[in-house]
């Protein structure tokens, strides 16, 4: 049972607010993403590759565009971008590589390792977070860069809905 509810507003159905009596909040319109990679990206290239989120779990308000894999912010605020990405054939000939978060108002460089220090080539699988400002309209890329010296021999992973490899979630926060 809900004690408070806000009607929709500008087309929309339901309710725009509810709190029941608990006091949990549930927003029918917060902006929420969840996008894998359906097609594994063979090959990839040295430097900075796109990761071509080309499949969704859920896109709450259709934020994300899987055509060009770019989170549109609907409205300005403080937004949690997670991202894992899975590489198969990760070359140890790379002396670094690091998920790199691009979004329009600055980068976020996360997890950078060196490549050389694994055993073998193989698997290799990197998590990051981040709290990101967005202005309204601003966007964000999830992408990956490694140094010029390693094979062109990575892939990066993917699932499909129920068993994801590569993915990145983007809800706003406040």
């Amino acid at each position: 049972m809900s004690l408070i509810k806000l009607n929709a507003t500008r087309g929309l159905s339901g309710n725009a607010l509810s709190i029941d009596a608990n006091g949990h909040v549930t927003k029918s319109s917060q902006p929420a993403v969840h996008a894998y990679v359906a097609t594994t990206q063979s090959n990839i290239g040295t430097g900075i590759t796109t990761v071509a989120l080309d499949a969704e779990i859920y896109d709450v308000n259709s934020d994300f565009n899987t055509s060009n894999y770019t989170f549109t912010a609907p409205v300005t605020g403080k937004y949690l971008v997670t991202m894992n990405l899975v590489l198969q054939d990760f070359d140890t000939a790379f002396q670094w590589m690091y998920v790199l978060g691009v979004a329009s108002n600055r980068n976020y460089y996360l997890n950078q390792i060196d490549p050389r220090l694994l055993s073998q080539d193989g698997i290799w699988s990197f998590a990051a977070s981040s709290l990101v400002d967005m202005d309204e309209n601003d966007t964000f890329l999830m992408k990956t860069r490694t140094s010029a010296h390693g094979a062109a021999q990575m892939d990066i992973a993917s699932g499909n809905a129920s068993s994801t490899e590569t993915t990145m979630t983007i809800t706003l926060l406040s």
